[in-house]
């Protein structure tokens, strides 16, 4: 069981070093591919879905046939999956190690500040887009299409690295979620409803336009700062996305532009023959955007807002595997844990987001990996390299001390005693 799994564990040829987040569907590993030569040996993420999904035969079958379809995906915009097994009932898939954030962990914390630049945010959607064409264009060795859909674009599946390269992940895995039974998948899907296309919402088959419709959801609340569908419970969620009103980005600012308006409301079509038709022609229509509006957004753009908003945690994250590397050659162990005051996940295993002011909480499962090194790194190179500004975010500061219940007690006696004085004075006089 995935409870078992601790640092120094082995899945394969993966040696579990740190677990950088859990939850209602996967645990996510740090680990470091073993290889005949230690200095091949390099770090990679590692997916471990939960057991109470491998007891589903279906399931187990349906995943497996999923990532070993969508390891053949090659793009720079979509994580590479290496390896996919079983382990004593627990199935995992081993990834491309990459060092950034989701685009839901970057809206959130933008969203305290401002929010991401509209021109920032059509580059990452058009390399997103881009990633999505090369998935859905898969063939096989007759030149067949082999019929890729994502089912699950959303924020938490867009990944944001260090480097300022945009990378989608989970492709093959929402679909296999999919196939298991009702009362299981109940909570894998809780919290995604606001992402999915009518055609999915309403249980229908989707094809590649399924996912365009949802990127366009992405695109529409990047640029808006709102959320576009959202209930208050999942029904009412489901019942926008089938028929809800689509306001026109315009409404919510005077000054949005038109021409990304009609960009966005053209894959927010709820009838799919006047959907884009492809996530090319869509990346086409962003890129075009901003060479007309002569908006240059380089590759280093994207990477800035992330250290801006995120480089402490991603140093954090970074100081963490070291510390593991170190003690996995030892052979100190500590027992294994999330990262201490992650703010991506909480104990309920409900994420929250927030959006220039507009917080909601999404019962997710755990999607995406947030890595803390490029892929490819070895783990000399972690161990060895200084933390320096420019390798991987911010110099985190420093951490804020802990006050013992005996502190708190002895400051709560004191302030009483304070308030009672103060009152005291104030009747005399």
């Amino acid at each position: 069981m995935t409870e078992e799994l601790k640092q120094g564990s082995r899945l394969g040829n993966y040696e579990l070093l740190l677990r950088i987040g859990r939850g209602g569907m996967a645990s996510v590993w740090v680990a470091r591919e073993r290889t005949a030569t230690s200095t091949d040996d390099r770090l990679v993420a590692v997916k471990v879905m939960l057991t109470e999904l491998a007891d589903e035969s279906e399931f187990i079958k349906m995943f497996m046939d999923e990532v070993r379809l969508v390891r053949s995906i090659s793009h720079p915009n979509v994580v590479d999956v290496y390896d996919v097994g079983e382990h004593d009932g627990m199935m995992w898939m081993a990834m491309e190690w990459v060092e950034g954030e989701s685009l839901h962990s970057v809206i959130a914390e933008a969203g305290k500040r401002r929010a991401i630049p509209p021109e920032l945010a059509v580059r990452i959607i058009a390399d997103a887009a881009a990633g999505l064409h090369a998935a859905h264009e898969l063939r096989d060795a007759d030149g067949r299409l082999r019929g890729v859909v994502h089912r699950d674009i959303s924020p938490h599946n867009i990944l944001i690295g260090s480097n300022g390269i945009v990378k989608l992940v989970d492709f093959g895995v929402a679909k296999a979620v999919g196939r298991i039974s009702e009362a299981t998948r109940a909570g894998q899907l809780k919290g995604k409803f606001g992402y999915m296309s009518p055609e999915q919402a309403l249980g229908r088959g989707v094809d590649r336009r399924s996912d365009i419709f949802s990127l366009g959801i992405v695109l529409f609340e990047l640029t808006t700062s709102r959320r576009l569908f959202r209930g208050e419970h999942d029904v009412e969620t489901l019942r926008l996305v089938i028929s809800g009103a689509i306001p026109k980005p315009t409404a919510i600012d005077a000054k949005y532009p038109l021409e990304l308006e009609r960009i966005v409301q053209k894959a927010l079509q709820r009838t799919v023959s006047a959907r884009y038709q492809t996530a090319a022609e869509l990346e086409h229509d962003l890129r075009a955007y901003l060479k007309s509006e002569r908006l240059i957004v380089p590759q280093s753009g994207v990477a800035a807002i992330l250290k801006r908003v995120l480089g402490e945690r991603i140093e954090q994250r970074r100081k963490a595997v070291r510390a593991s590397l170190k003690a996995l050659t030892s052979g100190a162990l500590p027992s294994a844990q999330l990262l201490p005051n992650d703010p991506a996940f909480t104990p309920t295993g409900k994420d929250r987001i927030t959006v220039s002011g507009i917080s909601t909480v999404t019962g997710t499962g755990l999607s995406g990996i947030s890595g803390l090194g490029t892929s490819g790194t070895s783990p000399s190179a972690i161990l060895g390299s200084p933390l320096v500004d420019g390798e991987g975010g911010i110099r985190p500061s420093a951490p804020r001390p802990r006050l013992s219940t005996a502190s708190v007690l002895g400051y709560a006696i004191g302030l009483t005693g304070l308030a009672i004085a103060l009152f005291v004075l104030l009747f005399m006089r």
